[in-house]
């Protein structure tokens, strides 16, 4: 029996990913234990693995001012902005330091083997040269290089990074100095940042990743690791669900506060025949909203997976997890970006003719009706739709993540 530990940022669209994976590990008879927040709890004990609490001072400080500048407009690779979001996660991580060695006392009473994280959780790189385990590099999102960047922006422009050599030479100081202050592996910045391992576990298809031919066998494209049943602590009427056609609209959990976008929603759908599924978030008074359309139906937050196997088109804010799981079902997308990650999503989306992208600050009832009647009647859309959704049956899922992982740490042991 191998026993895993899971390290995740606190968001659901970085541990959401992980939970099938875990749950298959635990079915097969492995020991998982997660390292993560308290509001993670229920969904990890759902699926047989243990739970350990792990926060942040770090992350609570930083995270919010990191979220604020990937909300920002700018291309990811100007070099201003790129180089403030270097800066932001250099230093997440450098704080973050003087938290590893209660982390990583925890993990040697637990016996740990492997490391399983996401590759947000950079700091990983530490624990596992400490620890002497192996570790797995998860991606819930597009794993990047220099090949995906040109592929995305365009081949005649190159990545500038000659304005960080200094940048990095400071943060080294400061990395270093931590490092060797509380007793952990030292590394620089480059190598927290560039750091990818023997086995790196990608969740979307082949196909949908940019320059997708351009990995090699280190990496692992599973496709959405989807559970059977994901837990739901909510109280959704899905007996009101009818024969019309279905119509889904989420922000996601992240950057959904978006009263406005909410009533555009109200007003370009209300009365038509589509009935309406709405998710708010947390983060909105539903007071302020109104009274919605009688066609409508609204709540915090709904069984996804639930709600997808009956959609007929999904307006999303394109996060990778929500857009897999709408591919999945072969649900075409109107992706609404609220950040940069989730632009690159949406037109990725539409690159490959799997749906349309309608700007965040731009949008209008108007458009976004037109933008749903081209979707909801695009034959070609649907034929498009069809082979992601066979490829992604093809990928393997969380069974071929549990198989790589699996033969992975059997084959280094």
């Amino acid at each position: 029996m191998t026993t895993y530990a899971v390290l995740c940022i606190p968001g659901h669209g970085h541990v959401n990913p992980t939970l099938a994976v875990a749950q298959e590990l635990v079915a097969r008879g492995e020991r998982v234990f997660y390292y993560v927040g308290e509001e993670f709890r229920p969904v990890v004990e759902a699926t047989g693995a243990t739970f350990r609490l792990y926060e942040s001072d770090a992350w609570r400080k930083y995270l919010p001012l990191l979220a604020q500048q990937l909300t920002d407009k700018g291309s990811i690779i100007d070099t201003a902005s790129l180089g403030k979001r270097i800066g932001m996660m250099a230093t997440l991580v450098i704080e973050s330091i003087r938290e590893l060695p209660a982390l990583m006392a925890q993990m040697a009473t637990d016996q740990v083997d492997c490391i399983l994280y996401d590759s947000t959780f950079m700091q990983a790189l530490f624990v596992s040269d400490a620890l002497h385990v192996p570790a797995v590099k998860l991606f819930a999102t597009f794993a990047m290089s220099d090949q995906v960047l040109k592929r995305m922006y365009g081949k005649e422009r190159e990545v500038d990074r000659s304005f960080v050599k200094e940048f990095f030479g400071t943060l080294d100081e400061k990395l270093a100095y931590q490092c060797e202050l509380y007793g952990v592996p030292v590394h620089t910045i480059q190598e927290v940042l560039s750091n990818m391992e023997q086995l790196n576990i990608v969740f979307l298809p082949r196909g949908f990743q940019p320059a997708g031919e351009t990995f090699d066998d280190k990496f692992g494209f599973v496709g959405p690791a989807l559970p059977v049943q994901r837990y739901y602590g909510g109280d959704f009427p899905l007996d009101r669900l009818d024969q019309r056609p279905l119509l889904y609209i989420s922000l996601g959990t992240a950057y959904n506060n978006r009263l406005d976008f909410y009533r555009l929603c109200f007003e370009a759908f209300g009365g038509t025949e589509w009935q309406v599924v709405l998710a708010y978030g947390s983060r909105i008074d539903p007071a302020d909203l109104k009274e919605p359309p009688a066609n409508f139906l609204i709540a915090p937050h709904v069984p996804q997976l639930e709600i997808l196997s009956r959609a007929d088109l999904f307006i999303s804010h394109g996060g990778m997890n929500s857009t897999m799981e709408s591919l999945s079902f072969g649900v075409p997308l109107v992706v609404v970006p609220q950040m940069w990650e989730q632009e690159m999503n949406g037109h990725r989306v539409q690159e490959l003719g799997l749906g349309l992208v309608q700007e965040r600050d731009s949008v209008t009832a108007e458009s976004l009706q037109a933008a749903v009647e081209q979707v909801a009647h695009d034959a070609e859309m649907r034929s498009h739709l069809q082979s992601m959704q066979d490829e992604i049956l093809l990928a393997g899922g969380y069974q071929r993540a549990a198989d790589a992982i699996m033969q992975h740490i059997h084959a280094r042991a």
